[in-house]
């Protein structure tokens, strides 16, 4: 067996990839996203075995000062492929990363793949929220909406709010203004760069393969959700909104749309995306469309772990203005 590595994956990955997966985040064309919104270094390592591939590690490389993390990957990675491979693709690229000078490896599942968890790794526990649609049309899901989600889409109709795609730069900005509000609301750092947006946007949205939808209150931009498509799936991967304008239910309006889209799409789930177990107000509003949660786990590897508990040290100052400061610093 020998392990490669794509600086630049392609159409080999992608065929490869398109035979474990149908989730875009696997894709060549999120590298593109990864590199261009998040300064990263795409790294697709796989191992080959009688000239074809039969395992692979999606991942991107961020630097933060001195510390060098690779994720697999952003939202969902891991790896793909002939399980009986995985262990010995393991051990090859532990040996890799040390001599890249890899600091941390950080693992996310994906909730539509089986997780091994290995005692090796840490792990992290988050909440995925994942809305069944088979058999589901637009009338039959309306139905199955709770009364209190038909009311508030209702109320939302009735208060005015309209919906429309952000398809200028000055509208991505508008989104970022409202991410960015809602972090600050959250007492959270804004962890995405604006140029993030903008490389969905141009990569993704511009090729059919997400939106970003803005909801109006009189020409202003209130609320704002970020959906990105997989063959089977919708993904609910980042929202926005004004709190002073939530009276008026935006998000729950958004969120309608974005599911009646996806069985317009014959998409089999909607997905919510992971969570932190501990932020209840969250967790309830993605349930309440009638989803079911579960655990989901990323996995993390500590390479030089001096550096890695200073980092998460930063980290945890991440909610203060000084470390919201601190970490700016370090991404740039």
């Amino acid at each position: 067996m020998e392990l490669r590595c794509f600086e630049s994956p392609g159409k080999e990955w992608d065929e490869f990839a398109e035979r474990h997966t149908d989730l875009i985040f696997y894709r060549s064309q999120w590298s593109k996203v990864l590199e261009r919104g998040l300064g990263g270094e795409p790294l697709y390592f796989y191992l080959k075995e009688g000239g074809e591939i039969v395992a692979g590690l999606p991942g991107v490389l961020l630097r933060f000062g001195m510390l060098r993390i690779l994720y697999s990957s952003v939202p969902y990675g891991g790896l793909i492929g002939d399980r009986s491979s995985f262990l010995p693709s393991m051990e090859l690229l532990d040996r890799e990363f040390m001599r890249r000078g890899i600091d941390q490896l950080r693992i996310v599942a994906s909730p539509f793949s089986e997780s091994r968890l290995s005692p090796l790794f840490k792990q992290i526990v988050s909440r995925c929220t994942l809305l069944d649609l088979t058999g589901f049309d637009k009338d039959s899901i309306w139905k199955e909406y709770k009364k209190n989600i038909r009311r508030d889409v209702r109320k939302a109709q009735r208060s005015g709010v309209t919906l429309r795609e952000a398809s200028s730069k000055e509208e991505i900005k508008g989104f970022y203004q409202l991410f960015t509000a809602s972090m600050e609301r959250n007492r959270a750092a804004a962890k995405y760069p604006f140029r993030w947006f903008e490389a969905i946007h141009e990569v993704i949205v511009k090729k059919g393969l997400g939106s970003i939808l803005l909801a109006m209150v009189d020409q202003t931009a209130v609320a704002g959700a970020v959906f990105i498509y997989s063959p089977s799936a919708t993904h609910y991967l980042h929202n926005g909104s004004r709190d002073e304008f939530l009276k008026f239910c935006p998000n729950e309006l958004l969120i309608h749309s974005a599911i009646e889209k996806a069985i317009e799409n014959r998409h089999s789930f909607f997905d919510f995306m992971g969570s932190d177990i501990n932020d209840a107000a969250l967790l309830r509003f993605k349930e309440k469309w009638g989803g079911q949660s579960l655990d989901i786990h990323t996995s993390v590897k500590d390479y030089r772990p001096f550096r890695c508990k200073v980092w998460e040290f930063v980290k945890g100052l991440g909610n203060s203005r000084v470390g919201r400061r601190a970490l700016k610093m370090m991404r740039r």
